[in-house]
């Protein structure tokens, strides 16, 4: 039904932003029923539990049958808005704030508040009356006069009513009965209460029954209540107590849903939406609640409008006691000038004091500073001459270092030596064999020579044999002077043979001797010049690696333009303050830690942090961004910073890094503090750690125990490390890790200067050594030149003379063999000359088969001889090791004495300055004895001026308390008292105090000539004030009080009318859903239409659930039946909401017609017998005879008024 569900109209906020827990009377809803019911136990009227039979177990299931149909039908209507609302309101109400107080939950059969019996005595038309009712469905009924209303008028007085709220007294006397006669003392009445459970009251006490008796006495008897315990023993006659039980048991007799009686039935049944919301209210305690805040309201304003007359009232006083504190401030004035006075005079003396003692403290830091520097220039001492110590240990440890090359040298120059005669012993017999192969090449020649001569002999011979018939005279003649000539020649000849020989032989010796030094020295000049090089690479590798090679790897063209202009900039001095830049040309990588440059640069920022510009002040950072602008920089080329001026004095102090890890301060060095401490300030360098992987840095840093992970190491914040330039860090707690997902890339170069100083210098000695070696391996090559000219010159020579010789011989022999043939017979035989042939041609060959075995003997030679040469280029390569390495020593020995030298002197010029300190510092501790002494004597006399400031200040305090008679202050101080006093210590030189002193006099000598006062005496004075002061400030507390409980009244009231509404659109709600419940029994759905603001209630009714057009607005078009059921189902919806244990109607179905009636009475037993957790009591002057008597439902029959009348009810009893 769609269109059923009206939005409840509220004329105030009902925001559920209050705590509800905290409401004085929570009640909780009446529990939403969905799904089937929970099956129960039942009891009879004594108590014990029983089984439903099997006629109410068919009637039950018959039951439950029928609500799961009616839940089929709800579920399979469709979904509207207003049923989403009532889902909604539905989910509210289970979720109540008020949901935990349940007295007598649902499902349970009650336990305590239950009314177990009533009985009266002597109470309006009953002599003595006690009804026993059961635990749930309880019907009274009877015709009019029976006394059915009687019982309700005694449950009402018994539980705290007045007379009125019966309708049927003015006062309790008035409810006596009658006809007791005049011996009536008076009535009793007495309700007894199940007490059981856990919301029981006191069980401990009252036990698992509490009975209430009230007395009315018409006397002088007691008049009031009594509490008894299940024994019937009396524990208590406190209305007090009579009221916390009513309250833990939630029971309420004045709530007209609790307990309605006929008037207000009547008034329900017929009233107005007006009626029925005035109803609500009452019935709920809004009303009550309404009428209390408007009390404190009305006490807010009595409270607020009495604070204001106070405070007027007040006024004369407080100006009363504003003019006696002015006289009484006026003696304090002159009494305190006086203090003051003396306080400044104790002042003055320890300004004196302070100012010695701040004299003293100083040369103290003085003395303290030069001892200090004493005890630096005495360390300084010792470790030069520690060092000193340290340095000839190292000198005698290079000496004898240079004693053993030195040795080494000479045993390898020996070894050489010894080879090089072994090498010439081994050339001996080459040479020997060399010069026996020349001879036979030479013999060979001459014998090839001789043959051809020979042949051309023979041939001449055969030719003159023809020719030579004639001219034999002349041609003796002639060969006999040629034969003279001849032998005259060979002579000669042969005289000078031997010493040309000897000079061939010298000069071949002083060769061999040169040839094998020359060769050795060109590999040592070869060796020198491979060393040259390579030194001379490594000194290019090394400036290629220096730091501030290359400007434009920092910033392109572009920093290289920018530099050149502030460079140019600078010498012309237009920068006010320091400028540097590019920051990375000032950087550079310690030696030693090239393999994490790359992770360094990583950790100090992303590309672009090393490009930047830095100044030092606002003029500069403006002319450096023209000149970039100038240049052509884009937005992230060549960027500019400030920095303080501070941080240009000194490279800011780094903590050493953890050990086991390296950080990007302690691989990175800066001699420009400028640019260093702009990274440390910038990209906090001094923070990041390098490690060699993440294993080790974990193992190296990272810190993890119940608090979290941490980084060990200080001031290190990331922890970097390879091979790709990931980091982690920890915040929290947490190890972050982050990946680094640039390429590393070195831009920053090597500190490399000390290595290239010092390869310079190696440089150097390699040249030096290699042109040395040079120049003694050109004078080698030229002596083994002269040496060689000069043996092939005399073997020239030698050649000469043998050739002359041999010719000479030849020509000789030839002759005589012309002689001697001239004289024989001439002959024509050749034989001899053709035997000469042959001879010849056998000597040619004896020639070549001796050449061909000298060669064969010199080639078995040359093996040894190469072997042993390599032998010596082996040791002239380690002589040449040993030499470099006795070189290196030499000089570093010379370093060590020309640093020894130095050092000496520095230790001799330590010494004397700490001479010096020592005079000085025993100078400076004479002088502060001294000091101390004065400061002592200047505190003495500043302690007893400060001993007369607190006599003279403790007398007038005695003076002013009226003390004075008991004043027992020594006037002079003991030694004891003085020392005992506290030194003071004052901001302010000493004439400054005596200014505050002349000032203060000045001032006390001025108020006394100007003091004008109605009260001479001090004290009275003293008296009039404090007590006006006493009686203004007691009343200004009284009125700060009452606004402070205005305050909280005022926050109270707010909070609890807050509070208030929430409650009011609560219980609303509940109402509304109980309502609609009751009336699905009937298979009707209705919705309460709460208008606050108007203070209404409606009732929106559909008789069919399934049929909006049943649906109506106006209750009055309901049949007398369907209205009264409606009013039915809205009482026992109110009376859910309020979580009472028992309700009461009396004559709840007057207009009802008796098919109406019992149709309704039927309705109303199922309900209440489906709730066990409540007692029902219906009274009725109608017929019930259509219900049956069960354990739970009760049918209670009064006796007609008239005597003659039979008693019925079963459960009636009348006692006589």
């Amino acid at each position: 039904m769609p269109s059923l569900r009206k939005k409840v109209k509220h004329s105030e906020s009902d925001e559920d932003d209050g705590d509800v827990n905290e409401e004085r009377t929570p009640l909780s809803p009446a529990k939403a029923k969905a799904g089937g019911r929970p099956k129960r136990s039942r009891r009879d009227n004594d108590g014990d539990e029983y089984e439903p039979n099997d006629d109410e177990e068919a009637e039950g299931e018959d039951e439950e049958e029928d609500y799961d149909d009616d839940e089929e039908d709800a579920a399979a209507a469709p979904s509207s808005p207003k049923r989403k609302k009532k889902a909604k309101r539905a989910s509210n109400l289970t979720n109540s704030p008020m949901k935990d107080r349940n007295t007598n939950c649902e499902g349970k059969q009650a336990e305590c508040g239950i009314i177990h019996e009533i009985y009266v005595e002597n109470f309006m038309c009953h002599r003595k009356l006690s009804v026993k009712l059961c635990r749930n469905v309880n019907f009274i009924h009877g015709q009019n006069g029976s006394g059915k209303s009687a019982i309700l008028a005694a449950l009402q007085v018994c539980l705290g009513a007045g007379a009125r709220r019966t309708h049927r007294a003015r006062n309790l006397r008035d409810l006596v009965r009658k006809e007791s006669g005049e011996n009536c003392t008076g009535a009793k009445v007495r309700v007894t209460l199940l007490n059981r459970g856990a919301d029981g009251f006191k069980p401990e006490i009252y036990g698992d029954r509490i009975s209430v008796e009230r007395s009315i006495s018409l006397g002088s008897g007691y008049n009031g209540y009594k509490l008894l315990d299940a024994s019937g023993k009396e524990r208590s006659r406190s209305k007090k107590d009579l009221d916390a039980m009513l309250d833990q048991l939630n029971i309420q007799v004045e709530n007209p849903v609790a307990v309605l009686d006929q008037e207000e039935a009547k008034k329900f049944l017929t009233g107005k939406a007006e009626d029925k919301y005035a109803f609500f209210t009452k019935a709920t305690e809004l009303e009550r609640l309404d009428r209390v805040y408007a009390n404190i309201h009305d006490t807010i304003i009595d409270q607020e409008n009495s604070m204001t007359r106070a405070e007027e009232g007040l006024n004369p006083a407080i100006e009363r006691c504003r003019k006696l504190e002015q006289e009484w401030n006026a003696f304090q004035e002159l009494d305190k000038l006086e203090a003051d006075v003396a306080q400044a005079r104790a002042l003055y003396g320890w300004a004196l004091y302070s100012e010695k003692k701040c004299e003293v403290e100083d040369l103290e830091r003085k003395n303290e500073k030069f001892t200090k520097t004493l005890e630096k220039r005495k360390a300084e001492l010792k470790k030069a001459e520690e060092s000193l110590n340290t340095e000839d240990d190292q000198e005698e440890k290079l000496k004898a270092e240079l004693l053993e090359l030195g040795e080494e040298a000479n045993q390898a120059a020996q070894n050489k030596t010894n080879l090089e005669n072994e090498l010439r012993d081994l050339n001996k017999p080459i040479r020997v064999k060399e010069r026996e192969r020349s001879v036979v090449l030479k013999e060979l020649d001459n014998a090839k020579r001789g043959h051809k001569s020979a042949i051309r002999r023979l041939e001449k011979e055969r030719a003159e044999i023809l020719a030579n018939k004639e001219g034999s005279a002349e041609a003796e003649r002639v060969r006999i002077r040629q034969i003279a000539d001849l032998e005259r020649q060979l002579v000669q000849l042969k005289e000078r043979i031997e010493p040309v020989e000897n000079e061939v032989n010298r000069h071949l010796q002083d060769y061999n001797e040169l040839k094998p030094q020359a060769e050795d020295k060109l590999t040592s000049v070869k060796q020198t010049e491979n060393q040259y090089r390579a030194v001379e690479s490594n000194v290019r590798s090394l400036q290629s690696e220096d730091g501030s090679a290359d400007i434009a790897k920092f910033g392109g063209n572009k920093c290289v333009k920018l530099h050149a202009k502030v460079a140019q900039l600078e010498r012309a001095r237009k920068f006010k303050g320091a400028v540097i830049g590019p920051v990375g040309k000032y950087i550079k990588v310690v030696e030693g830690k090239e393999k994490y440059a790359k992770l360094a640069e990583t950790a100090i920022g992303p590309p672009g942090s090393l490009d930047k510009f830095v100044v030092t002040n606002q003029d500069d950072l403006k002319l450096l961004q023209r000149l970039r602008r100038e240049v052509g920089c884009g937005a992230r080329d060549c960027n500019v910073s400030r920095i303080s001026e501070k941080a240009v004095r000194s490279k800011y102090a780094t903590p050493a890094p953890p050990p086991g890890v390296e950080t990007v301060t302690s691989v990175l060095s800066s001699d420009n503090a400028m640019a260093w401490n702009f990274l440390i300030d910038s990209g906090n360098i001094d923070q990041s750690a390098l490690c060699d992987s993440k294993d080790d840095s974990e193992s190296a840093l990272l810190v993890s125990d119940n608090r979290g992970a941490s980084i060990r190491g200080g001031k290190v914040k990331k922890v970097f490390f390879l091979p790709d330039g990931d980091h982690w860090e920890t915040k929290g707690g947490l190890k972050t890790m982050i990946s680094n997902d640039r390429k590393m890339i070195q831009t920053i170069g090597t500190d490399r200067r000390e290595a290239i100083r010092l390869a310079k210098e190696d440089l150097r000695a390699v040249a030096d050594e290699l042109k040395r070696a040079k120049q003694e391996s050109k004078g080698l090559e030229d002596a083994l030149y002269d040496a060689k000219v000069r043996w092939n010159q005399s073997q020239k020579e030698n050649k000469k003379i043998l050739t002359g010789i041999k010719k000479a011989e030849d020509t000789l022999e030839q002759l005589k063999a012309e002689a001697d043939e001239s004289e024989q017979p001439q002959e024509n035989d050749t034989t001899d000359l053709e035997m000469d042939v042959q001879e010849k041609e056998t000597e040619v060959t004896s020639c070549k088969n001796r050449e061909a075995a000298l060669l064969q003997e010199i080639e078995s030679l040359r093996p040894a001889v190469d072997e042993k040469r390599a032998e010596i280029d082996e040791v002239a390569a380690r002589n040449q090791k040993v030499m470099d390495d006795l070189n290196a020593a030499e000089q570093k020995l010379e370093g060590i004495i020309r640093g020894n030298s130095r050092r000496v002197q520095n230790v001799e010029n330590a010494r004397a300055k700490i001479d010096k300190f020592e005079r000085d510092v025993e100078g400076k501790r004479n002088e502060l004895e001294e000091e101390r002494e004065r400061a002592d004597d200047i505190l003495l006399k500043a302690r007893r001026m400060q001993y007369k400031d607190d006599y003279e200040s403790r007398r007038l305090e005695a003076k002013m308390a009226g003390e004075e008679d008991s004043f027992d202050m020594p006037e002079e101080a003991s030694e004891e008292a003085i020392a005992d006093i506290e030194i003071v210590d004052v901001d302010f030189d000493p004439e400054r105090a005596m200014r505050n002193i002349n000032k203060k006099e000045k001032k006390l000598a001025t108020q006394k000539s100007r003091q004008n006062l109605s009260e001479s005496d001090p004290a009275a004075a003293k008296e009039k004030y404090f007590r006006a002061k006493k009686y203004v400030d007691e009343k200004m507390r009284q009125i700060e009080t009452i606004k402070s409980n205005v305050e909280s009244l005022k926050s109270d009231l707010h909070t609890r009318k807050k509070r208030w509404r929430q409650f009011r659109s609560h219980i609303a709600d509940m109402t509304n859903t109980g309502f609609d419940e009751f009336l699905s029994k009937k298979k009707a759905t209705g919705e309460v239409e709460f208008d606050h603001d108007r203070g209404q209630l409606n009732l929106i009714v559909q008789k069919d659930r399934n049929d909006e057009s049943s649906q109506t607005k106006d209750v009055k078009a309901l049949s007398g039946g369907e209205r009264s059921f409606t009013t039915l189902s809205l009482l026992l919806a109110i009376g859910e909401s309020l979580e009472t244990p028992f309700r009461v109607m009396d004559e709840f179905d007057v207009f009802l017609d008796p098919v109406a009636r019992k149709q309704a009475m039927e309705t109303l037993v199922q309900v209440s017998q489906e709730m066990t957790h409540r007692q029902f009591i219906f009274i009725t002057p109608q017929d019930v005879s259509s219900l049956r008597t069960t354990p739970l439902l009760k049918i209670f029959k009064m006796k007609r008024p008239e005597r003659s009348s039979h008693v019925g009810g079963l459960q009636q009893q009348t006692l006589d």
